[in-house]
């Protein structure tokens, strides 16, 4: 597969929507990923608690390791890239020891940001890259993600999403019914 072609990741961007972050974004949009942009890592929290996303890019100039901190607290275990214009050295090299994957220097590259996305998307795929990939988080957490997952690829379909995950509609209907209850939205069926 040749870097520019599209794949599918959900981009999580984190930082004030500057010309370069803008630009990234749009970059990572155009080789394929849904992307969301929030401007603080307390919204990037909040919005995980919600959505999955396969990859998450944070501004250096952010509070990385106090963000990676809340992403362990919170047993989200999405790989995080830090970014940055003209950003010191020293912050990059303070965002990886505080847990971030890689750095990537903004303006951005069409073909880093495409590696980038790349690479995470094709995350090992064995059962022990899988498995350590979900240490730490709950299986509750881990059904919930999967089952939201699920149905979003079935663009809402409950019956497909029901045979793919190998349940009945009738649980589907009924994991969903507590997600609301417990406050996490369910797109409704389209």
């Amino acid at each position: 597969m040749s870097l520019m072609e599209r794949i599918t990741v959900r981009l999580l961007l984190i930082g004030a929507p500057a010309t370069q972050l803008a630009r990234a974004a749009e970059m990572a949009r155009d080789a394929g990923a849904e992307v969301e942009v929030v401007d603080t890592p307390e919204d990037a929290i909040d919005r995980l608690r919600t959505t999955v996303a396969g990859v998450i890019m944070i501004d250096v100039l952010a509070d990385v390791a106090s963000f990676m901190r809340h992403l362990h607290q919170e047993r989200i275990a999405t790989p995080v890239l830090a970014c940055g214009i003209d950003a010191p050295a020293e912050r990059a090299v303070a965002a990886i020891r505080a847990g971030a994957r890689d750095y990537l220097p903004l303006p951005p590259d069409r073909e880093l940001i495409a590696a980038a996305l790349a690479t995470t998307a094709a995350m090992p795929v064995d059962a022990d890259g899988q498995i350590a990939a979900l240490v730490g988080r709950t299986v509750d957490d881990v059904e919930r993600a999967l089952i939201l997952r699920t149905l979003e690829r079935c663009h809402g379909n409950r019956t497909s999403a029901s045979g793919i995950l190998g349940i009945s509609v009738r649980t589907m209907r009924n994991k969903l019914k507590t997600f609301v209850e417990a406050g996490i939205p369910v797109a409704p069926a389209l």
